[in-house]
């Protein structure tokens, strides 16, 4: 007798019901949801990455081209002080901002000048990055520089 109660059970029982299915769909929507969630934040955290970077870059350009203009052509109205330049895909302004020229405490003679530099990606305003460079009068003079 018992074995046929357990024929008939095991009879009964094989094939998935309505409520399994959809249970088993539930916890696969839940899932895919919490992992969609995941890959859109580290796809706006990637974006946000590349921004900085690019950002970074452009800004190291700027400070390049910065230390290679001669000492005496840095004045606000020598040289652009604003502009915007692309950068992967999209675009940084940077801007200049030259300060009077100082003499050291230390020898008194070289005449220096402190430079503000501040790079903005347009796509993220917030994400500004300024540096002070200064710079100063060569102590010497060579064939190569003009500089007295």
């Amino acid at each position: 007798m018992k074995r046929r109660l357990r024929n008939r059970a095991a009879h009964a029982r094989r094939g998935m019901t309505l409520i399994e299915v959809l249970v088993a769909c539930s916890l696969l929507a839940i899932t895919f949801t919490g992992l969609t969630a995941v890959a859109i934040r580290m796809g706006a955290r990637t974006r946000s990455n590349a921004i900085i970077e690019q950002r970074t870059a452009v800004f190291f350009q700027e400070v390049n081209r910065l230390e290679s203009l001669p000492y005496d052509s840095l004045t606000n109205t020598r040289f652009l002080q604003t502009d915007s330049v692309r950068s992967g895909k999209g675009y940084y302004v940077w801007t200049y901002s030259v300060g009077a020229q100082q003499y050291s405490n230390v020898s008194g003679v070289l005449p220096f000048r402190d430079i503000t530099l501040t790079v903005t990606p347009r796509l993220a305003p917030t994400a500004t990055q300024t540096g002070i460079i200064r710079r100063s009068r060569s102590p010497y003079a060579s064939s190569i520089s003009s500089a007295p």
